[in-house]
C-alpha cells in the first residue's frame, strides 16, 4: 500500500462518498402576461380576465417564468387600436431580456392577421398555454403551419360575425332605409330602438344648392369653391374637394333612391331634392364625358404594371387574332409578351396555392380541432349578451315600479326606457348573429380548403377572361420585367403561401404542393 494512502477498515483504501445535495433550482426567465376579453360585458361580469390570469400565473410558476409585466385589453375583436397590445409590442421591442409572451390561446392574442404578422417578425417565444403550444423561430415548420391555420380560423369566425351584421344592414335596406352612416346633408337619428337618417338642418340647404348650380352648367371646380365658402365640410371637418362634390351629385339617395350591395332601393327616408332635379344634373354631367365603350376587352389589362417605369401594361391585337401586352408608355426596356405567355406566368402563381394530400389532411385536422375553441368562444359571447339583455330588462322593470310609486316622472321613464330598450335590442341581435355565425363554420372552411387545392386545375381549364376573375381575387399588385412576373398576393393568401413553403421545405409534412389552404374562406363574405 502506498505510504500516503489513507487507511480504512481491514487495511483497505477508503473511498470518500458525498451525499447528493438538493437539485439545482432552474433559472427563471422573464415573460409578459397578455389577456383579452371580447366585450365590455365580459369584463363587467368578471367573466374571463381573472380566469386567464389565474391560468397563466400558475403556468409561470410551474415553468419558472418571472412575469415582469401584465397587459390586459377589454375590447371588441373588431374595434381598432388595442391599447395594451400596442404597449406590449413596444415593451418587447425595448426590453432585450424579455422575449416571452404567456397567453391563454390563439384567439386571445390576435385580433386580425396584421397582429399575427407583426409578432411573427419579432423573434419571440409565444406560449399558448391552453393549446399546449410553444412558438419560436426554432419551432418546426409544421407547428407554425398549424398555428397559422388556427389564426385564420379565428379571423374567419370574426368575419362571419361581420357578415351577419351586413345581413342585418341588407334587411334594413330592403325595408327602404339607408343602413349606414348618413351621407353629407343628413344625420343619423335613433328613435324607438331604430336608426334612421333625417335632413341635416345646417348642411341640407348647401347640398341642395350644389345640385341646383350643377344643373345650370356651373363647373364642378366653381361649385366646390362655392360649397367651401358656404361652410360645407367633410365628415371629419376637413376641406371638401371636387371629387367629394362629384360623388355627392351622382348619389341618388338625395332624390329618394339608394344603391346597396349592387341593388337599387326606393328610399323611405326624406328626399333632399326632386327626382327631376337629379335627372337634370345627371344629363348635364353625362354630356361632358365620352361614354363610348372600348372596341376590345382584354383579359389582363389593368392587372399588371411595367417593372422598369411603373406604367400600366396595356394590350393590342396583331393580325386580328394575336393579343400582345406591352408597357403603355412603350418602355424600350420591356418587350411585348403574348397573352398565352402572360396567362402561363400567372398560372405558376396560382399553382403555388395548391395543396398536397398530406398538407391538406393536416389543415383539415387543425380545423376540426378548432371546432371546440370556436364553440367555447360563441358560448362565452352568448352568455355575456344574455347577461346584458337581462340587466337592461331588470332596469326597465325597476324604472316602471319607480314611476308607479312616484319616484320618477313620466318623461324620465320614457326617455330611459327607450335607451334601455335599444341596448336590449342590440343584445338580442348579437345573440342571433352568434347563433347563425357558429353554424357549419368549420364544415364551410373544409369545403373552401378543398376548393383551394383545386384552384390551379380550375384556372388551367378556363378562358383568359374567366382566369382574370380568379386573379382579381388572389392578386393585389403585379409587375412584369425582363419576361419575369412578380405578383403580390392579397391577404391572407400571401401568409398561407409562406406557411406552406416553410412546411414543404422542412418536409414535415412532405409533399410537392405549396399550399394555400383556408385562404378562400377569409373572403367568403362576398364570394359565397
Amino acid at each position: 500500500m502506498p505510504r500516503n494512502a489513507p487507511s480504512g477498515p481491514r487495511g483497505r483504501t477508503a473511498t470518500r462518498h458525498r451525499r447528493p445535495g438538493p437539485a439545482p433550482i432552474p433559472a427563471t426567465r422573464q415573460a409578459v402576461l397578455y389577456a383579452r376579453v371580447s366585450t365590455k360585458d365580459q369584463e363587467r361580469e368578471g367573466y374571463s380576465i381573472p380566469a386567464q390570469k389565474e391560468l397563466l400565473e400558475a403556468y409561470a410558476r410551474t415553468h419558472h417564468y418571472d412575469i415582469v409585466q401584465e397587459f390586459i385589453d377589454v375590447e371588441t375583436a373588431k374595434r381598432a387600436g388595442r391599447t395594451s397590445f400596442g404597449e406590449m409590442v413596444t415593451f418587447l421591442k425595448r426590453t432585450r431580456g424579455c422575449k416571452v409572451i404567456l397567453v391563454e390561446k390563439t384567439d386571445r392574442l390576435y385580433r386580425n392577421l396584421k397582429d399575427w404578422v407583426r409578432l411573427d417578425g419579432m423573434d419571440l417565444e409565444i406560449h399558448l398555454v391552453k393549446e399546449g403550444v410553444v412558438l419560436s423561430d426554432d419551432s418546426r415548420s409544421a407547428v407554425k403551419f398549424m398555428h397559422g391555420i388556427r389564426v385564420l380560423m379565428a379571423q374567419n369566425y370574426i368575419d362571419n360575425l361581420s357578415e351577419e351584421v351586413r345581413k342585418g344592414m341588407s334587411r334594413k335596406a330592403r325595408e327602404g332605409h339607408w343602413p349606414n352612416m348618413a351621407p353629407v346633408g343628413y344625420v343619423n337619428r335613433r328613435e324607438g330602438g331604430k336608426s334612421t337618417i333625417v335632413l341635416d338642418p345646417t348642411k341640407a340647404e348647401i347640398v341642395r344648392g350644389i345640385f341646383e348650380r350643377v344643373a345650370t352648367g356651373m363647373a364642378l371646380e366653381d361649385v366646390t369653391a362655392w360649397a367651401r365658402a358656404a361652410g360645407l365640410r367633410g365628415k371629419h371637418g376637413g376641406v371638401i374637394h371636387k371629387s367629394t362634390v362629384h360623388w355627392l351629385v351622382r348619389n341618388p339617395i338625395y332624390a329618394g333612391n339608394f344603391w346597396w350591395s349592387g341593388e337599387l332601393y326606393e328610399s323611405k327616408d326624406p328626399p333632399l331634392i326632386t327626382a327631376a332635379l337629379f335627372d337634370r344634373v345627371q344629363a348635364r354631367l353625362d354630356a361632358h364625358h365620352d361614354t363610348r365603350p372600348s372596341v376590345h376587352s382584354f383579359a389582363f389589362t389593368g392587372l399588371v404594371r411595367c417593372a422598369h417605369c411603373g406604367k400600366a401594361v396595356t394590350a393590342e391585337i396583331h393580325k386580328n387574332r394575336y393579343i400582345y401586352y406591352h408597357c403603355s408608355a412603350k418602355c424600350r426596356k420591356e418587350k411585348y409578351v403574348s397573352e398565352e405567355k402572360l396567362a402561363a406566368l400567372f398560372g405558376h402563381v396560382v399553382r403555388e396555392l395548391q395543396l398536397g394530400p398530406e398538407l391538406l389532411a393536416l389543415a383539415k385536422r387543425v380545423l376540426l380541432e378548432s371546432r371546440e375553441t370556436i364553440k367555447e368562444d360563441a358560448e362565452a359571447r352568448m352568455v355575456a349578451q344574455r347577461q346584458r339583455y337581462d340587466r337592461f330588462s331588470a332596469l326597465i322593470d325597476k324604472a316602471y315600479v319607480d314611476k308607479l310609486e312616484g319616484h320618477i316622472d313620466e318623461d324620465f321613464f320614457q326617455r330611459k326606457r327607450q335607451e334601455w330598450e335599444a341596448e336590449r335590442a342590440e343584445a338580442m341581435a348579437m345573440m342571433q348573429r352568434l347563433d347563425r355565425a357558429d353554424r357549419d363554420n368549420i364544415d364551410l372552411g373544409i369545403q373552401v380548403l378543398e376548393l383551394a387545392d383545386q384552384a390551379y386545375d380550375l384556372y388551367s381549364r378556363r378562358t383568359p377572361h374567366q382566369q382574370r376573375i380568379l386573379l382579381d381575387l388572389l392578386c393585389s399588385n403585379s409587375e412584369i420585367g425582363d419576361g419575369k412576373l412578380k405578383v403580390e398576393l392579397r391577404k391572407p393568401f400571401c401568409y398561407l403561401r409562406n406557411l406552406a413553403q416553410e412546411a414543404r421545405n422542412d418536409r414535415a409534412p412532405s409533399g410537392e404542393s405549396e399550399g394555400a389552404r383556408p385562404v378562400w374562406w377569409a373572403i367568403l363574405d362576398s364570394n359565397q
